[in-house]
């Protein structure tokens, strides 16, 4: 199986696309007019505690303010006061790191327990020792990384494998090691004459971030399609991940990266709400602002003598294109999928069996319910970056209904003729309210039957 990392820098826009086989996997989008913040590291400063919520206002500088829940200070030894404010006070320099982005006017989500990642490696500045991912399952692997972790000088300092990291060499993972321990040790004290607050390590520099959270050695190719991102690329690399620096080339083609990849195709996809099956089946995907609704319908598959055998058949093929348009569409929170209802438990533990396969596929963390009696099945899928349907889907506005603002005319019109009655009334109201009242001659007339006075309409 190929991989590739296609990252497409446009005017006002950098997208990446993650590709599997020549089949996008994974979109996102990084937007200049409302860049991501999540992984920048700041030196703070303290500007009010709060006992009620038990949490820190911090000023970030260029008026950044960030919400650091006090749980999430680095673990110090000793029992915990039950106040934390009294661990702080304002004014107070503090290193915090952004988890979340700002949404609707509301501070940036922060954490004291700062990670600075490679591909291979986080490092932890404020937690001591050597860990493994739980995703590498190979127990003679976890034991050799966890072992040569330990031996590592870490200046105090823990650190933890990724994934990635099970097939790496072992002297590739001590230089990166050693690269990152320097820079925090670099970054982590202020500069004679730098401004408090500021940006440590880690800016929201779209092509870094991109490296920081795709960059893997499972990958063949990282195509870039733009000269000066191809030098951040690289420069990234030489610092962080050496061993991806021979991965790391310039797109050649007349086609533009995206076109040749077929991913604008898979983006245009992401507009529609219906997404056809190979079956005949189909999927759909609403978002709402609280989560996300998946619909399967059986459509025009084939039917089989075996009712219950075809239904988990249109079950299973959705689930498969359900976890793709997930992860595709960057799509967290509540997820909901209303699967065709199942009658067999045979049914619907391979259909389970197979939805906790695709979930570990998924580099974000997911959790899941058993299928409900109604074939519903809940999902909880961690994301910090806004989907591509919050970034490229205008939501609806509500809008109230032509039959509402007439008859809520009449009603208040009635209420001006009864005040005086007998005079005739004009009243100034939109082209659609008045049509729709002339197709309705019963209600003018009742109303001059009820007050006496006469109801012209005009329109604005």
């Amino acid at each position: 199986m190929s991989h590739e990392l296609l990252i497409n820098a446009a005017i006002g826009e950098t997208r990446l696309a993650l590709m599997e086989d020549g089949e996008a996997q994974e979109i996102r989008l990084y937007r200049d007019h409302k860049p991501s913040l999540v992984g920048a590291i700041y030196l703070g400063r303290i500007l009010s505690l709060s006992s009620e919520l038990q949490a820190a206002f911090v000023d970030l500088g260029q008026k950044l303010t960030g919400f650091l829940p006090l749980s999430f200070l680095p673990k110090q030894p000793g029992k915990k006061p039950k106040d934390l404010t009294t661990l702080l006070h304002e004014g107070q320099k503090i290193i915090v790191q952004v988890t979340g982005d700002a949404e609707d006017g509301k501070s940036l989500k922060l954490t004291g327990r700062v990670e600075i990642k490679s591909a291979s490696i986080i490092l932890h500045p404020y937690r001591e020792g050597a860990f493994v991912s739980s995703r590498i399952k190979n127990p003679a692997r976890r034991e050799a990384l966890k072992i040569f972790g330990m031996e590592l000088d870490l200046k105090g300092l823990g650190l933890t494998f990724r994934t990635e990291a099970e097939n790496i060499p072992d002297n590739i993972l001590e230089k990166t090691a050693k690269n990152l321990i320097g820079h925090w040790l670099r970054v982590q004290n202020p500069q004679k004459g730098q401004k408090i607050p500021c940006l440590i390590s880690q800016n929201p520099e779209p092509i870094h971030q991109i490296l920081r959270d795709y960059a893997s050695p499972a990958l063949d190719k990282i195509i870039l399609d733009q000269p000066a991102t191809l030098k951040k690329a690289q420069g990234w690399a030489q610092e962080f991940a050496p061993d991806l620096l021979p991965r790391i080339e310039a797109h050649t083609g007349r086609e533009s990266l995206f076109d040749q990849g077929g991913v604008n195709e898979a983006l245009d996809q992401v507009l529609d709400a219906k997404i056809p099956l190979s079956s005949g089946a189909w999927i759909s995907f609403e978002q709402t602002e609280a989560l996300c609704v998946v619909d399967v319908n059986s459509g025009s598959a084939a039917q089989t003598t075996d009712h219950a055998r075809h239904i988990l058949g249109v079950n299973l093929q959705a689930a498969h294109e359900i976890f793709r348009q997930i992860r595709l569409r960057g799509t967290g929170g509540l997820i909901v999928i209303d699967f065709i209802n199942m009658s067999g438990k045979g049914h619907v533990t391979q259909l389970l069996d197979v939805i906790d396969s695709l979930m570990l596929k998924d580099p974000q963390q997911i959790q899941r319910s058993n299928i409900s009696s109604f074939g519903l099945l809940e999902l909880a899928r961690k994301s910090s970056h806004a989907s591509l349907s919050q970034q490229m889907i205008q939501k609806n506005i509500p809008h109230t209904t032509v039959a509402t603002l007439a008859l809520d005319l009449l009603r208040k019109a009635e209420g001006d003729a009864c005040a005086k009655p007998g005079i005739a009334l004009r009243v100034k109201t939109s082209q659609p309210v008045k049509d729709w009242l002339d197709k309705q001659p019963h209600l003018m007339q009742e109303f001059t039957r009820r007050t006496g006075s006469a109801l012209t309409l005009l329109t604005e």
